[in-house]
């Protein structure tokens, strides 16, 4: 508001004194009263410029407020898309990748350089649905995805595929890497300390497949052996790891 009055101000001046000079060139070319020239150079821009000029000048500064207001809007809706967008690319409950997500990310990275795949599932999970109840189990879901997040390293990604069953890229296709990757996680789990609602300790362990190096052939290839590494896995015992290289996959 008082940008508007300051400018209104000085406009009206500077009209004013032009005014005066125009008024006084008419006077000596016409020779009226110096007088009424005077006065109406003065009065007359005084009386009609100064409302004029304060709506042109307010409208001017409300649009530059409106203007300034849309493009904080624009950069809090660019904001939200952008979270929207994310968010569309994770599971709700663990915030790793979700399956499609995972799947392309997959295929993008394994074309840049060298990976591998694991598979990743939880042991006896409807046992833990069943004795201790649906949020339990998603307790358990959340805690085998924050073990793995705390195994895996920048250029991995993870993602959850299934109920209880989560894959993971490495960035890497040393198979001693990659077991030992596996075996981190494995271990994370089994060391995790789970509390059910109604107070009960709850053991957790996963069983692991994977294939190191994931160069040649296709996505679904490799999941179809890391899938039987890990059902490999689930024979032995569960919670265990079953990695091997792709000369090895076929024997």
């Amino acid at each position: 508001m008082s940008k508007v009055i300051f400018k209104c101000i000085l406009v009206t001046i500077v009209m004013t004194a032009s005014c005066v000079v125009i008024t006084n060139a008419i006077h000596v070319a016409v020779h009226s009263p110096d007088s009424v020239t005077n006065l109406i150079a003065v009065v007359c821009p005084v009386l009609v410029t100064p409302p004029m000029i304060y709506l042109c000048l307010r409208q001017s500064e409300k649009l530059r407020g409106t203007l300034s207001e849309l493009n904080r809007l624009m950069q809090e809706l660019e904001t939200t898309n952008a979270r929207l967008f994310e968010a569309s690319l994770r599971d709700n409950m663990t915030g790793l990748l979700n399956r499609e997500t995972f799947f392309d990310r997959m295929e993008a990275l394994r074309r840049q350089g060298p990976g591998s795949l694991l598979i990743v599932d939880a042991d006896h999970f409807k046992k833990i649905n069943d004795n201790h109840g649906h949020y339990t189990g998603d307790a358990a879901l959340i805690a085998i995805a924050q073990c793995i997040l705390r195994c895996i390293g920048e250029d991995d990604c993870a993602g959850r595929i299934g109920g209880e069953e989560f894959a993971i890229f490495l960035a890497t296709a040393d198979e001693a890497e990659v077991r030992g990757v596996a075996e981190c996680i494995r271990a994370e789990v089994c060391s995790h300390v789970l509390t059910s609602a109604d107070g009960a300790d709850v053991p957790l362990s996963v069983s692991i497949g994977g294939v190191a190096g994931v160069a040649a052939g296709t996505v679904k290839e490799h999941f179809r052996t890391a899938d039987r590494r890990l059902y490999d896995a689930k024979r032995r015992g569960r919670n265990c790891v079953s990695v091997r290289s792709p000369a090895k996959n076929s024997a």
